[in-house]
């Protein structure tokens, strides 16, 4: 009778092993040489990442072929627009369709501009191009202002919005022009660019010196600080302004029309309409929000991790799993992007870059 059951036993108990560990795959690692200062990475069409590498200079790198990493190259170059090199990538972001990406790069003043003795600020000029790099072109020109720097795409990926382009042409000539205070190079002042008709205009004055963005409408914390209003750049119109507010109207969106806030030391929702729910626990910290409506989160401060869904009204937590999978990989402090449709992530880990397909 031993006989009898022993393979049966071992074989359950070598399938409880496997299950086991499939419930709890570990992150793929796609390069260990991802920069940790500015940039960082940026998910663009069929699994393609391109991220900084710890050169200061793009690589490219698909989700499912790990360290096979190449150099992404744009058929730009700060010679093209009489500047006399390229100092750091400042900021990189793709287009909601993943067909454009936004690069700020901090370029540096020729020689021939700096000996005419006029102190100017670094510049940082933004370009665009498509996801393979190609069709690159320089769109405008703005220096660091302390802010983080805020620029971004509407829904449709049309309109490229932000805060401090300076009213010049992104080239060295209109940029010392600019400070020289020759009005002739300048331009009408703007904060948004039509990509497609090559155009400038303002947004109604919404733009202060920065916004925050919502990924998946086009509303914007915006106004002057501590950004009082919500915008919506499709319409380039208020949707709700409390001018009474002493922090963000919005901190952080969670919610293609609601995010989360501050309120007399309290967690707040918001939404679009103003309608406020107050949170009487512990606070929520969102690293992501995938397309399926599952948070990444934590609410002990990065100690541990937990997805699934909340219902914002109540700040209550539904159908949640701790990610113990995940445990030493993520942090408060590190960025974390979905993939679609939802089921997997993209994060950084140090000098890591790592790929997790929820099991």
């Amino acid at each position: 009778m031993e006989g009898t059951f022993a393979k049966p036993a071992v074989f359950l108990f070598l399938s409880v092993i496997l299950v086991v560990f499939a419930a709890h795959a570990q992150p793929v690692m796609l390069t260990d040489s991802l920069s940790t200062s500015f940039g960082e990475f940026t998910i663009v069409s069929r699994g393609n990442v391109i991220f900084v590498n710890t050169t200061g200079s793009l690589s490219f790198v698909n989700i499912q072929d790990p360290f096979n990493t190449s150099p992404f190259t744009v058929d730009w170059t700060a010679a093209d627009n009489g500047w006399a090199g390229l100092e750091k990538i400042r900021l990189l972001k793709s287009s909601p369709d993943g067909n454009l990406v936004c690069i700020a790069v901090q370029v540096s003043i020729p020689d021939s501009v700096m000996n005419r003795g006029l102190s100017m600020p670094e510049p940082i000029v933004i370009v665009v191009c498509n996801s393979s790099g190609s069709g690159a072109r320089a769109v405008g020109v703005t220096t660091d202002s302390g802010n983080v720097l805020s620029f971004d795409f509407t829904q449709d990926s049309r309109l490229l919005y932000g805060a401090g382009f300076l009213p010049c042409l992104p080239n060295s000539e209109a940029y010392f022009a600019y400070y020289l205070g020759d009005e002739s190079s300048s331009l009408r002042r703007f904060n948004v660019i039509d990509l497609e008709e090559n155009a400038r205009f303002s947004a109604n004055g919404l733009i202060g010196e920065y916004f925050i963005s919502n990924p998946w409408s086009d509303l914007i914390s915006a106004g002057d600080e501590p950004l009082t209003l919500m915008a919506d750049m499709a319409t380039f119109s208020v949707v709700f302004e409390d001018s009474t507010l002493i922090s963000p109207v919005v901190e952080q969106w969670v919610e293609p029309d609601a995010g989360l806030a501050m309120l007399d030391s309290l967690q707040i929702i918001r939404l679009a309409d103003g309608t406020v729910f107050v949170n009487q626990e512990a606070p929520f910290i969102i690293l992501c929000r995938s397309s399926d409506g599952n948070y990444i989160f934590t609410r002990d401060e990065g100690e541990t991790f937990r997805r699934g869904t909340v219902s914002w009204s109540t700040f209550a937590e539904e159908e949640t799993t701790e990610l113990t999978e995940l445990a030493g990989y993520l942090s408060i402090l590190g960025k974390v992007l979905p993939v679609d449709p939802g089921n997997s992530i993209i994060f950084r880990a140090g000098r890591g870059l790592y790929y997790y397909e929820f099991q």
